[in-house]
């Protein structure tokens, strides 16, 4: 199918480019030595429970699209949305993007199965994008707060926090804007996008057939967007099962932290949570460059190198490459089940 072919070699490549990288930063700069010391000593009913919170967030991620549906009359069931929120991770996981690939995934799925218009249901993903959007830049505010006031750090620290506050800001200002507005929508369609696919496609593409069809997505799109706007108490249960669902994230690192026996203070996990966790949301969360951001940002919150190279390993286990696998096998699960539809 046409979504297996978005497996590129270039993802790969990175993939392993990064691997490599990390190898490298463990074994020159961490200490393999060092590095086992901490591990060896991890507590595995803490760690075990590490793995349950991100299973439980993963949960609550889905009932938030799934009352999202609910709120705009799209049926499907729990069971269905758990798997598609699934089969998406595994794209968020391989493609290096800004976040946007499982969401589109999900939807594209969910649109062939349920009888139900794709513009209601990609509303209800852009709705949920746009909750977990408000949320991370609340998270980075107060965890930019937390470390520009609470700690000495580097300016260059500094800065970078400022320009991932920045980038996240941006991207939720555009994202609402193009959601709000169906004349801007309208007009990238007319403006942009016809014109460079008819610039690519030439005589393959029936631009009049496109622009229908175009529009008529939009049309239901921005009624659904509408919808959900107009509901305000209907958001309630949504920005609930997210909030618990970003709770549940959190967990997952101090139960990492717990299973080596190493205390940390809520304002740490907050800080670096609000940074790694968005770097993904901006499409620069490479294998490698998260982890060695999420270790040099441990250390300049005073944490011990090896101790912080251990959680950081131990906790991206969970949230990569658990993540990878169990959405590999769901991805190719919910492929099959489209294909016998």
């Amino acid at each position: 199918m046409a979504l297996k072919a978005l497996q590129s070699k270039k993802i790969i490549l990175l993939s392993i480019l990064g691997l490599i990288g990390f190898v490298l930063y463990l074994y020159f700069y961490v200490g393999i030595g060092n590095f086992v010391n901490v591990v060896k000593q991890a507590n595995i009913y803490f760690y075990a429970s590490a793995f349950a919170a991100f299973v439980a967030a993963s949960l609550f991620s889905a009932l938030t699209w799934h009352s999202l549906l609910a709120n705009l009359y799209v049926k499907t069931s729990i069971r269905r949305t758990v798997i598609l929120t699934w089969a998406g991770y595994f794209l968020d996981a391989t493609l290096p993007d800004p976040g946007w690939s499982g969401d589109i995934t999900k939807s594209y799925m969910l649109s062939k199965k349920a009888d139900e218009s794709a513009g209601k249901i990609v509303a209800s993903v852009v709705g949920q994008k746009i909750i977990s959007m408000a949320v991370t830049i609340f998270l980075l505010m107060a965890g930019f707060t937390l470390l520009a006031f609470s700690y000495v750090v580097p300016l260059e620290v500094v800065a970078f926090f400022a320009l991932i506050v920045a980038l996240s800001f941006t991207s939720f200002l555009i994202v609402y804007f193009l959601s709000a507005s169906a004349k801007s929508t309208r007009t990238l369609l007319n403006k942009f996008l016809i014109p460079v696919l008819s610039f690519f496609l030439r005589s393959r593409f029936n631009k009049v057939h496109f622009r229908d069809e175009a529009e008529k997505f939009l049309n239901t799109f921005h009624e659904g967007v509408s919808a959900l706007k107009a509901e305000k108490k209907a958001l309630a249960g949504p920005v609930a099962y997210y909030l618990l669902s970003v709770t549940l994230d959190i967990a997952v690192v101090f139960f990492v932290f717990a299973s080596i026996g190493f205390p940390i203070p809520l304002d740490r996990v907050l800080i670096v949570y609000a940074l790694t966790g968005t770097l993904g949301s901006v499409g620069v969360a490479f294998v490698g460059l998260t982890e060695i951001v999420m270790t040099t940002l441990y250390q300049v919150l005073l944490i011990p190198l090896a101790v912080s190279f251990s959680v950081t390993l131990l906790t991206r286990v969970i949230t990569l490459w658990f993540k990878l696998i169990v959405g590999y096998v769901t991805f190719h699960l919910a492929d099959f089940s489209l294909s016998r539809s």
